[in-house]
């Protein structure tokens, strides 16, 4: 599902020999990542997370307990990013076309003022 995912998001191309090749969204959308939050790119988090559910499965973890610190921890997250996401913003801006350039009309969300599909 995983591989598929980042295929259907265009982040990446499957050449032969079964090989994942990025595209320059995923380049970006990667570079945007580290520069905002290394974290989300590494793959520690989620391997944290993992040994917690080990520990959950072996009895010496509380299931609620993990559940509220690992939601905490993505809300904190969560909020940082969206607070600096200008910083992957401007990472688009160098490496597409602007919005403007486009020639359809965009709308802001009210919340996080950021572009619209419509």
């Amino acid at each position: 599902v995983h591989i598929n995912n980042i295929c259907t998001r265009n982040y990446v191309t499957i050449e032969s020999g079964r090989r994942l090749v990025p595209t320059n969204l995923g380049i970006v959308l990667v570079h945007g990542y580290l520069k905002i939050d290394p974290d989300l790119v590494k793959p520690t988090m989620r391997s944290a997370v993992e040994k917690q559910l080990d520990l959950i499965a072996h009895g010496k973890a509380d299931f609620q307990s993990v559940l509220n610190h690992t939601l905490e921890v993505f809300k904190r997250k969560f909020l940082y990013f969206v607070k600096h996401v200008e910083g992957m913003d401007q990472l688009f801006e160098v490496s597409f076309s602007s919005l403007a350039d486009s020639g359809r009309p965009f709308s802001r969300c009210g919340k996080c003022r950021r572009y619209m599909k419509l």
